[in-house]
């Protein structure tokens, strides 16, 4: 009898410990990211920092931008980033260096519209940044810029 309550105890204690960790091994565990611990110093060299906020925000600082000339060339950004998206949605109806060459049209085109809204200074300063960009990113695959 002794035996028999010692077995059944011991089987109980084991499959009381392995049910735990073979649901353990089904249960996805949820783990909350943790936001704002990491802070990129605003001089900082930041690739995953692209997007049309914070590259206003950048030409903002650099160009010292007044209130108006910040409203116009967010607005010229605005619509490069919705022609650019329009053309990266068509993506497989048409030839990929046709696509190019008006993504490089379009580029020219907002350049040509900021240049009215810069002053002499602050676009030679945006080119010069401009220039600074495609140099660290380097060519791009399959052609040249």
């Amino acid at each position: 009898m002794k035996k028999l309550l010692t077995a059944s105890l011991l089987l109980g204690v084991l499959a009381g410990a392995v049910a735990p960790m073979a649901q353990a091994q089904t249960t996805p565990v949820k783990v909350k990211a943790r936001k704002d611990k990491v802070k990129a110093k605003p001089d900082a060299d930041v690739r995953g920092g692209r997007g049309p906020g914070n590259r206003m925000a950048e030409m903002t600082k650099d160009l010292n931008l007044t209130a108006n000339q910040q409203t116009q060339v967010a607005a010229i950004q605005q619509e490069q980033l919705q022609q650019m998206q329009a053309l990266r949605g068509n993506g497989g109806t048409e030839d990929r260096e046709a696509r190019m060459q008006q993504m490089r049209t379009l580029d020219e085109s907002t350049d040509a519209k900021l240049k009215g809204v810069l002053t002499p200074e602050q676009f030679q300063q945006y080119q010069a940044a401009k220039q600074n960009r495609r140099q660290r990113m380097g060519p791009p695959p399959g052609g040249n810029r």
